[in-house]
């Protein structure tokens, strides 16, 4: 409307005689025509009252730059575009026609990392991952938008660990019109290092401010990590206290030494229930309930609970957790009711404990201390009690660039412990460990590498809990055969042997940005004895959704040691 208004005041006689109608059609490549069809100001004043012939043919004219700084956008800088009127029909027809030409590809590259950062040995490693990250590579196809999101990603990358205020201080986009190539060249200074520096909470009114800063996971003067300004916005949120955080460390240049942290949180409710109902082909229908209280008799400790039912396993949950101690760490109390019923082994287990906990909630690291006891009955056989106070340690490791659905990183647990002789109805030691690394294959590929290892150093299997023991296959182990069937047969049974193995290989290819196709192979298998085992191998195809809360997949598996095809869906993956 200001364009029009200012052809009206200084051409006031264009505002007279009967309104033009017109339509405009657009001939160009898709990655221009899409933008001119929404943004040429022939197609936003086309429906205008006003609009007369000599506007018509003043916005024709304008038509023609604005397509050319469209078609420049999008790496065609030797652009031709023409624009005519058709006045034989009702209403008239505007044709813009770009001839893009022969897009402009990326050349020369020249990053520069200036200030304390280049003379910093320790931030080398940071600065080869930082040119290693840069998206627009040579030989690509030059377009704006793409060498933007380029700068702010290298600038998102160096100020991740330390260097809080880099930023560009100069670049340059040399374009060759006539050779059609882009030379490329950004500087990026990283400013001075920066440290964490105390923790201003704000928004508390029922819990004590000591509950935010006691989770924060750095103290102040540790080098600054922007990893552990997420981690802390997680485990504030994990708590359970709060129902909103959000961490902010201002990069002011004149603090770098003492970087303060605000914190600004909102309490939520401090009690919660929670039900669901579902479905996997591991185990059949499902439903869950869950309550917890998030102040207990108003002292800060938390307790959870939870029933979850499917048709193979019943388990009853029931924990108290006390209030986060500095740098996030918290004691638990725990037992569990567990029953279950899986390939002709029926268990019932009672086991209650301890743990010293720390680090998020999905990625916990604790020492462990409980006690088991369990009955076992195998069809045909009298039933088995066994018992064990066990001590362990967990730790598990998580760098990934997405929470819910990781395209990039990696993660693992490992776990050893034992029940000593005295204590157990047979001692054992026991470790186990697993890893996932997630490989990211162009733009819309993704590789997914999977092992899993375990252990238990015992004379015999016999009188050690099966929740200790291995058994494999199903949904999140090796596909194509069923829930736990992979193990030590006992008569007609499968039951959990002293050692296991599973390594797995998927990849997937995405068609668009919530639907792909993946392929993978899977082997693995539990067994009872030093010697190796024959693996067993699945391979299988199926289709992923991207969801909020992780992939859904769903596959057809053939299981060559079973030779037969099995059906298998989940939702998200199981770290």
């Amino acid at each position: 409307m200001r364009i029009l208004a200012i052809l009206f005041f200084l051409f006031p006689g264009l505002a007279l005689g009967q309104a033009v109608r017109y339509r405009v059609e657009v001939t160009a490549p898709a990655e221009i025509a899409a933008p001119l069809r929404e943004g040429l100001s022939l197609v936003r004043w086309q429906q205008d009252p006003q609009m007369n012939a000599e506007l018509l043919r003043r916005l024709s004219d304008q038509a023609v730059a604005e397509a050319r700084e469209t078609a420049a956008t999008e790496g065609y800088f030797s652009a031709r575009v023409s624009v005519s009127v058709d006045e034989s029909v009702e209403p008239r027809v505007v044709h813009v026609v770009v001839e893009a030409g022969e897009r402009t590809r990326v050349d020369d590259i020249d990053i520069r990392i200036t200030g304390p950062a280049a003379e910093d040995p320790e931030a080398r490693r940071l600065i080869r991952r930082t040119r290693d990250a840069w998206n627009l590579r040579r030989g690509e196809p030059f377009r704006q938008a793409e060498w933007d999101a380029a700068k702010r990603a290298l600038v998102r990358e160096l100020s991740r660990w330390r260097y809080a205020a880099a930023r560009v201080a100069d670049s340059e986009a040399r374009i060759d019109p006539v050779e059609r190539l882009a030379r490329l060249r950004v500087e990026v200074a990283s400013g001075p290092p920066f440290r964490f520096g105390e923790v201003r909470p704000s928004g508390t009114r029922r819990f004590d401010e000591r509950l935010v800063t006691n989770l924060a996971p750095f103290r102040a003067g540790q080098v600054y990590d922007r990893d552990q300004l997420l981690l802390y916005q997680r485990l504030l949120l994990e708590s359970g206290y709060f129902v909103s955080a959000q961490t902010e460390a201002d990069p002011d240049p004149a603090a770098a030494d003492r970087m303060p942290v605000r914190v600004a949180v909102i309490e939520g409710s401090t009690q919660h229930i929670e039900a669901g109902i579902g479905y996997s082909t591991d185990a059949g229908a499902r439903a869950e309930l869950r309550y917890s209280d998030h102040d207990v008799l108003d002292s800060a400790w938390r307790f959870h609970s939870g029933l979850r039912l499917d048709e193979k396993i019943q388990t009853l949950d029931l924990r108290f957790d006390s209030p986060p101690r500095p740098r996030g760490r918290w004691t638990s109390f725990f037992t569990r009711a567990r029953q279950a019923d899986i390939q002709n082994e029926a268990t019932r287990e009672l086991a209650l404990g301890t743990s010293y906990n720390w680090g998020a909630e999905r990625t916990p690291s604790a020492f462990i201390a409980s006690a088991h006891l369990e009955e076992q009955r195998v069809v045909g056989q009298p039933t088995d009690n066994r018992h064990a106070v066990y001590f362990g340690h967990r730790s598990t490791f998580r760098r990934t660039d997405d929470l819910i659905s990781p395209r990039q990183g990696f993660l693992g647990m490992v776990e050893v412990g034992g029940s000593p002789k005295g204590l157990a109805s047979r001692q054992f030691l026991r470790g186990v460990a697993s890893a996932s690394l997630f490989i990211p294959i162009g733009r819309s590929g993704d590789l997914l590498l999977r092992g899993q290892a375990g252990r238990v150093v015992a004379d015999a299997r016999e009188g050690i809990p099966s929740s200790f023991l291995f058994r494999t296959g199903g949904d999140q182990t090796v596909r194509g055969y069923a829930f736990e069937s992979l193990g030590v047969r006992q008569g007609e049974a499968i039951v959990g042997g002293r050692y296991m193995a599973v390594v797995s290989a998927e990849y997937t290819h995405w068609i668009g940005d919530g639907w792909g196709v993946a392929a993978f192979v899977d082997a693995g298998n539990a067994w009872d004895d030093s010697r190796l085992v024959r693996l067993a191998k699945g391979i299988g195809a199926g289709p992923r959704v991207r969801t909020p809360i992780g992939p859904i997949r769903a596959d057809i598996a053939y299981g060559q040691q079973d030779r037969s095809l099995r059906l298998h869906f989940s939702v998200g993956y199981t770290f």
